[in-house]
C-alpha cells in the first residue's frame, strides 16, 4: 500500500484512510490526481477543479418526487460530502443534475439511485417500520471551487459537483 499512497505520485490514494472506492459513480477526470477536501480548502487559489474520494452523508432534497422536478428546472441538489480530512457542502446544478443521475429518469429510479448513494439499504419484505442503518459508499467525484462575490472570494467560496454520474 505504501507505493499507492506516496504524496509525490499523481494518482495516489488517500493517506488518512484505507477506504476502497465503490463503482457506483463514473467521473470525467479519470486520469486526474486525487485531492482531499482539506487540500482543497487550503488551496492557494479560490477557484480550482479536482477529483476526490468522498462519501455523501446527506442530500437536500432526497425524495424521488422532488428530485424528478429538479431534472426539468433550474434547481440544484445540495450534497454534504466528507472524507477523512473535512466535510463540505457541494451543489449539483442545472445540466449537471441530469448528468449526475444519468438522464431523465422516473421518480422511483431517482429514489433508488439516491438511496444507493446515501447508503440506504433496499427494504426487505416485512421491514416497513424497522430502523435503517446507513453506510454510504466511498465514491469518486469531480468538484470545482468557485466564488460568488468578487470582492470577497475567500468568504464566498462554494463547491459544485460536475462531470460525475451515478451508475445503475
Amino acid at each position: 500500500m505504501y507505493e499507492t499512497r506516496l504524496t509525490t505520485k499523481v494518482h495516489r490514494w488517500p493517506m488518512a484512510s484505507l477506504h476502497k472506492a465503490s463503482d457506483i459513480t463514473d467521473v470525467e477526470f479519470k486520469r486526474a490526481g486525487y485531492t482531499t477536501l482539506m487540500e482543497s480548502l487550503t488551496h492557494e487559489q479560490v477557484t480550482h477543479k479536482f477529483k476526490t474520494l468522498v462519501r455523501v452523508v446527506s442530500a437536500f432534497p432526497c425524495q424521488g418526487s422532488v428530485l424528478h422536478s429538479l431534472l426539468s428546472g433550474n434547481y440544484s441538489l445540495q450534497l454534504t460530502l466528507e472524507d477523512p480530512t473535512a466535510r463540505i457542502h457541494a451543489d449539483v446544478y442545472k445540466d449537471d443534475v441530469v448528468r449526475f443521475f444519468g438522464g431523465f429518469l422516473t421518480a422511483d429510479a431517482l429514489t433508488r439511485k439516491m438511496n444507493r448513494l446515501l447508503g440506504v439499504p433496499e427494504p426487505e419484505e416485512g421491514d416497513e417500520g424497522a430502523p435503517v442503518a446507513r453506510n454510504p459508499p466511498w465514491i469518486w467525484c469531480c468538484l470545482k471551487s468557485y466564488y460568488v462575490d468578487k470582492y470577497d472570494p475567500w468568504g464566498s467560496r462554494r463547491y459544485r459537483v460536475f462531470g460525475t454520474e451515478i451508475r445503475d
